[in-house]
């Protein structure tokens, strides 16, 4: 009788296979998400920048805020919410030393350090799976087909025979699962890599934002210091 090898009976082989279906579904749905999610951050960063004057509206007073409901939501209203809470409670104090105000500015920076970090943290989500299915793709599918080799090599010892013609067949069957595990692995790389440069781009933007929103702070801070120096020092 001739044996052949045959994946749905080889319960290795086709769970190997269907494993690797798995990852590919994972790993498209992963690359759908992140690129909507990259081209609606940049389309809402671009349209808001533009709306923020942080010298004016810091020197105009802390009570304005341009950002108002969806706009809170995205990375740059995050980031700005969280600075000019903190500055609104250091402004609402009432000792107005230069100490005072120093120690203040440096809450307001660790306060954007520890935002920034949150949103590198929702812009990394879902980049471990693509980095986790690109590592371990290839070795799933290797697996799968020394597997089938083997399955192959005792089908061919029972048949008696080792001509090209038999062992081409199965040997050429096992190699599916290596093709399909590069399949997989190839384009989770590809998309990890240029996830992980946008996201750096991206952390760039706001890192600027939030040293301009410090600096906006300081030079406001400084502004009404002299003002006020002018005014004691002034003659009566």
């Amino acid at each position: 009788m001739n044996h052949t090898l045959n994946f749905s009976e080889t319960a290795i082989v086709d769970g190997t296979l269907w494993l690797l279906a798995c990852f590919s579904v994972l790993t498209w749905s992963v690359i759908l998400l992140k690129s909507g999610e990259l081209l609606w951050h940049r389309y809402r960063m671009n349209q808001l920048m533009p709306q923020i004057n942080l010298n004016e509206l810091i020197a105009g007073g802390t009570e304005q805020n341009p950002l108002q409901g969806k706009q809170l939501a995205t990375p740059v209203g995050r980031l700005w919410q969280v600075g000019r809470q903190t500055y609104v409670m250091a402004r609402a104090q009432s000792r107005k030393t230069l100490h005072h105000s120093a120690a203040w500015h440096e809450l307001i920076e660790r306060s954007l350090r520890q935002q920034l970090q949150k949103e590198r943290a929702l812009f990394d989500s879902g980049l471990g799976w693509l980095a986790s299915i690109g590592t371990t793709a290839p070795f799933v599918g290797l697996f799968g087909t020394v597997w089938g080799i083997m399955h192959a090599l005792k089908d061919i010892s029972a048949k008696g025979s080792a001509s090209l013609e038999v062992v081409a067949g199965p040997i050429g069957e096992a190699l599916i699962a290596t093709a399909v595990g590069l399949a997989v692995a190839i384009p989770s790389v590809i998309a990890y890599n240029i996830f992980l440069r946008q996201n750096r781009l991206r952390l760039a933007q706001l890192e600027h934002f939030a040293t301009d929103f410090l600096r906006a702070c300081i030079e406001n801070d400084l502004s009404n210091a002299d003002r006020e120096n002018d005014y004691v020092h002034a003659p009566a």
